[in-house]
């Protein structure tokens, strides 16, 4: 039987597939399903069953990308947690204003922790830590702990986990174990972030190993990471945190894959964001200051990637100047509610006739739906008002019609946006999709339905709607041709030092010269020293604009819809592991101290140190990368030399080892 690899990709509106044959790496088959946002299980197994998979076939391995992780953070869906702060100092995170920074407002300062070389700060407090572990088992849904400087010695973190674990059973998640970057802030909001992750990844991964076991799919599972390498599904569980980008990594792996370049900027073009990646020689760009969720920043190295609030199911709204601006909140096309719910087409037709003397503002051409059940401690919360509005929506309701009903004149008067952010009310409006189906480039939905939705639009924007289309789709490329040039800008500057968006007058007037030619005096053209590579379904409708504009070379792909899927399974399966050298004194000896994982050594020789630290992650790594399923990885060591302490870097890859099974 032929080896057959399947790729996942669950993104916030589409759920793709694709089947490979593990010999030449060819496409078979490929499928999308709308994401089930409700339960991310039954998205992929429609994609499954979608499939068309030869009788011959043996499915060998399946990989996994999914937004799961950033959109918990994101949408407010990640769990409760207490996060333990081993010899942190409280004044100093109050004076600094670094509360903020920890992921959770639920922390707790003991004494204890280590100095910079690893000596005992105080001993460990562990009745407080027995103490906070009782107090806060049925409080939250899993616990962090993270102890000043315990990547240079980690029994402190050690001790409380044993203490911990007799008291509850609840996940507890360890800095040291996920980072041994010394930023003791970043560690300890890494921890807290992954503790967040873990019962949602825990529930999401297994129902997708029931999902595979129903459909008779025996294979490993692997899980892209954010940097666009391999994880297998059990360790993904345990560090959800490092899946963090794994849906734009996956991205720019697919599409570099697909295309055979070795270097190009990726945009993936998706129906809620776009991203922005650079892939050279074969790698994906990263970022040396760890990963940002939202104002969250970490200590887990992912893909350089420039997310942006704009794809075709970004809302379309109508600014105080009576222009059509789009993004950067999402909303459902009404082409594509109405084709689920009838009595929306009936709404939006009935505004058309009569010259459409019912049509009044946006609002008529927005509806909100009841989308999911609420969990039982936000419906404990919810006020006699939000409750009456739920009622309502059990279908679709017109917004205008719903303020009517309710006597307020300003959705935010409803007091429903905490429950629309969490994603328990759908939003539909008119979005670019729609706009799609009316210049006759896609035929997903209901074509009358956004054919009359976008002439009410035009109409309250008093143009029509030919215009109205060529402004918003010359918007949107307009504005991926300055993300794409603030990133490559940024290629070697760091992230903070770059704006968010062009700016100053001499910026802004270059760029607008760039776009539209005004003057008639100057020409300004920009060369792209590499191709764009487009994946994502709206790609082929924008981006041939934007890299003209540029002035490089497009490549769409055959299966750059689904490049996601793809990257899933084309990537390699990494493992990195790290030593440290460093010196503790003694009195009045001091010794060369390597540490690895939760062991030290130590020796005379800062040489015999570094020899014996090198040896150890080299061998730490490639035993790693064979356990987690490498097939003859290969080892590549890098030293870095940071003050004092020297850090060896191994990390170990190769391809998947392919399953034998089914």
């Amino acid at each position: 039987m032929k080896p057959y690899l399947i790729g996942i990709d669950t993104g916030g509106t589409f759920t793709d597939g694709v089947l490979v044959e593990y010999e030449d790496r060819r496409v078979v088959s490929s499928a999308k399903s709308l994401t089930t946002r409700k339960d991310l299980k039954l998205g992929v197994i429609k994609v499954l069953q979608k499939l068309i998979i030869p009788e011959d076939a043996r499915v060998s391995m399946v990989g996994l990308s999914s937004t799961l992780a950033t959109n918990s953070i994101a949408e407010g869906k990640a769990r409760k947690t207490a996060l333990l702060l081993i010899g942190y100092n409280p004044a100093l995170i109050e004076n600094y204003k670094l509360k903020e920074a920890f992921a959770t407002a639920d922390m707790t300062f003991i004494s204890g922790g280590h100095d910079a070389r690893g000596n005992p700060l105080n001993p460990l407090d562990t009745n407080a830590v027995k103490n906070w572990a009782r107090e806060k088992k049925d409080q939250v849904d899993a616990l962090a702990v993270s102890a000043y400087f315990s990547p240079m010695d980690p029994s402190h973190e050690n001790q409380a986990y044993d203490i911990i674990r007799q008291e509850t059973s609840l996940p507890v998640v360890l800095g040291h174990q996920l980072s041994s970057h010394l930023n003791s802030i970043k560690r300890a909001a890494t921890a807290s972030v992954n503790a967040s992750l873990v019962p949602v990844m825990h529930h999401f991964l297994k129902s997708i190993h029931r999902a595979l076991t129903q459909l008779d799919i025996q294979a490993p599972i692997m899980i892209v990471r954010g940097d666009g390498t391999l994880m297998p599904w059990e360790e993904a569980m345990h560090k959800p945190v490092e899946t963090v980008m794994s849906g734009p990594a996956a991205s720019a792996i697919g599409g570099s894959f697909l295309s055979g370049m070795n270097s190009s900027l990726v945009i993936d073009m998706g129906s809620t964001t776009t991203d922005i990646a650079l892939v050279e020689n074969g790698k994906i760009f990263t970022s040396e200051t760890g990963a940002k969720i939202e104002n969250i920043h970490t200590a887990i190295e992912a893909a350089r990637i420039r997310t942006v609030s704009l794809g075709c199911d970004s809302r379309i709204q109508i600014n105080q100047k009576n222009e059509a601006v789009t993004g950067p909140q999402r909303v459902r096309a009404l082409s594509q509610l109405a084709r689920h719910y009838p009595k929306v087409k009936e709404t939006i037709q009935h505004l058309t006739q009569d010259n459409y003397h019912r049509l009044k503002s946006p609002h008529d051409l927005e509806f909100w739906h009841w989308y999911q059940p609420i969990s039982t401690h936000t419906q404990e919360q919810l006020t006699k008002k939000q409750k009456e509005i739920l009622e309502l929506l059990r279908e679709p309701v017109q917004l205008s019609a719903l303020m009517k009903e309710r006597g307020v004149y300003h959705p935010q008067q409803l007091d429903m946006h905490p429950l629309i952010q969490q994603g328990y009310i759908e939003c539909s409006g008119v979005n670019p999709t729609d706009l799609l189906h009316m210049s006759q480039d896609i035929e997903l939905w209901d074509i009358p339905t956004a054919e009359m939705a976008t002439r009410c639009l035009a109409k309250l924007c008093q143009i029509k709607p030919k215009e109205l289309i060529n402004n918003v789709f010359e918007s949107i490329t307009h504005r991926l041709t300055e993300e794409a040039l603030l990133y490559l800008a940024g290629r070697e500057t760091p992230d903070q030092d770059m704006p968010q968006r062009i700016d100053g007058k001499w910026g802004k007037w270059l760029l607008n010269e760039l776009l539209y030619a005004n003057s008639s005096l100057l020409s300004l053209k920009i060369s792209g020293k590499v191709p764009i590579t487009g994946t994502g379904a709206p790609a082929a409708h924008f981006l041939k604009t934007v890299s003209r504009l540029l002035n490089t070379k497009l490549i769409l792909p055959q299966y750059h819809e689904v490049a996601n899927a793809l990257g899933a399974v084309s990537g390699s399966l990494a493992e990195t592991r790290e030593a440290l050298v460093f010196i503790r004194e003694d009195q009045e000896h001091f010794s060369h101290v390597v540490k690895w994982e939760d062991h030290h050594t130590a020796f005379d020789s800062y040489e015999q140190a570094c020899r014996f630290a090198r040896q150890k992650a080299f061998q730490m790594a490639k035993e790693a990368a064979i356990h987690a399923g490498a097939s003859d990885p290969y080892t590549q060591m890098t030293r870095k030399n940071e003050g004092s302490m020297t850090r060896f870097v191994a990390r170990s890859s190769g391809s998947p080892k392919i399953s034998e099974n089914n």
